[in-house]
């Protein structure tokens, strides 16, 4: 993993970055209180309409109804000018677990999107357990698919654009797993080769 303030490799066992020294602590102790996070989708802001808001539980609903194994958060919230967002994100994140007391460290597969109404900037982090698969490429290609979105305070069809690219993103991701770990798809076992 990458440390959110420096972008310096981590490792998962470490208790703090070993460049700048980065923590839950040092966080805290910056960021003061963290905000309450509720699984779904949360609006702190004021910005989402009851439309917004309906819209936006279906598209999570959806999104995890594809993927059980996954789960998806959303928070609106204006952040204080120059909060570091990425730094920000990953502490809220961390300290609230909005995936629940039962899915923690490498158990964590949730998604977490904090959108920043005040600048108009987002971040997606994402749980121990996706970071095998899931990296921060991937994150920002998700993240490019909703930004048009959010700039025009389009929020519902922001998160509706970055869910889709986050599907796709994930089934790539499972449709590569076999050769990544050099195994044969199961459906091409069954089948003769082709003659050329």
């Amino acid at each position: 993993m990458l440390c959110p303030y420096c972008q310096s490799p981590v490792c998962e066992e470490s208790p703090a970055c070993p460049r700048c020294g980065l923590d839950m602590d040092k966080a805290g102790a910056f960021f003061g209180t963290a905000p309450p996070i509720m699984q779904g989708v949360g609006d702190t802001s004021g910005v989402l309409t009851n439309g917004d808001k309906r819209a936006i539980r279906r598209a999570i609903v959806e999104f995890e109804r594809r993927f059980p194994q996954a789960g998806f958060t959303v928070a609106f919230m204006a952040l204080p000018k120059d909060t570091p967002g990425p730094t920000y994100a990953w502490w809220v994140f961390n300290r609230t677990n909005p995936a629940g007391e039962l899915q923690q460290a490498s158990d964590n597969r949730h998604l977490f999107l904090l959108v920043d109404t005040a600048a108009r900037g987002a971040w997606l982090t994402g749980g121990y357990g996706l970071e095998p698969f899931l990296s921060a490429p991937h994150f920002q290609q998700c993240l490019t698919k909703a930004r048009p979105h959010f700039a025009n305070g389009q929020w519902a069809a922001g998160i509706a654009a970055l869910l889709k690219e986050a599907e796709a993103v994930l089934r790539s991701v499972i449709t590569s797993l076999p050769r990544v770990f050099g195994l044969a798809p199961a459906s091409s076992a069954a089948k003769p080769a082709a003659a050329w």
